[in-house]
């Protein structure tokens, strides 16, 4: 008797496991991009109301205002996490310490490979014709470089805090499910809050050129994907707080550099 093997079942591309989609989960994505910026918004305007209350104070330095917005929504989402961890226990922030390998080698290569990426996407026309890049960062003093790299860097722990430990975490929980595209395979909170974190930059196609704005929802939402993937493999916020802020603080540092050699 012949034994014929059937060929093994090739997996589909594109798989989606374990969810649960009810007529509510509409509301609950709603409710995230609310909170989301309920999160941000309050902790910029408190940021602008002190820094132009001090503006004399604070030197004129517009890095300052940034840091003061960072610091407001750096205790607002932490406020929320302490909130979440109340009302929906079941949801987890990864706002430990990671028990296992901290990936922070591999995430500190990603974010210095996103700061090159970002500086390509959003400069090419000025470093094709090799002409100063307007970053709007002040070069003329090492405090004001120091403050804005710091500024940068925190944009790490601010907002890995909320979109990944907070929107990510109650989301997981909220809309439970798991969408894989090749060997891709996070949460469907993963990809949501990705695509919320791009809309969070609305505000560059009010100041910025077509071409930046563009390319700033695109990475935007796939680095919100990564972030989530060192997240899930480290079982922490750090790795993908080193990646953001690394990243972040690398375009400003070679801007900054571009701007002095080509000014």
């Amino acid at each position: 008797m012949t034994d014929l093997a059937l060929p093994p079942s090739r997996r589909p591309f594109v798989e989606v496991t374990g969810l649960r989609f009810r007529p509510w989960s509409i509301l609950w994505i709603v409710l995230t991009a609310v909170l989301m910026q309920l999160l941000l918004v309050p902790g910029r305007a408190a940021g602008a109301w002190l820094y132009k209350h001090n503006i004399e104070l604070f030197q004129h330095q517009i890095w300052v205002f940034v840091a003061l917005a960072t610091l407001f929504q750096i205790v607002t989402g932490l406020a929320a996490l302490a909130v979440m961890r109340r009302v929906l226990p079941q949801a987890d922030n990864h706002l430990r310490w990671p028990p296992g390998r901290t990936y922070a080698g591999l995430a500190a290569a990603v974010g210095v490979a996103m700061g090159l990426i970002m500086l390509v996407a959003d400069y090419w026309p000025q470093l094709l014709a090799h002409t100063a890049p307007d970053g709007g960062y002040d070069i003329t003093s090492a405090g004001a470089i120091a403050g804005w790299l710091g500024v940068m860097a925190a944009a790490g722990p601010n907002e890995e805090i909320i979109f990944r430990g907070l929107l990510v975490g109650m989301l997981a929980v909220l809309v439970p499910g798991r969408l894989r595209i090749g060997r891709l395979d996070l949460p469907v909170a993963a990809y949501v809050v990705a695509l919320l974190f791009g809309l969070a930059h609305y505000d560059s196609f009010l100041h910025n050129p077509l071409h930046l704005a563009i390319a700033q929802q695109i990475y935007a939402f796939a680095w919100g994907l990564t972030y989530v993937w060192l997240m899930e493999r480290s079982r922490s916020l750090l790795a993908p707080m080193i990646a953001h802020g690394l990243g972040d603080a690398v375009e400003v540092g070679i801007v900054m550099l571009l701007m002095a050699a080509w000014g």
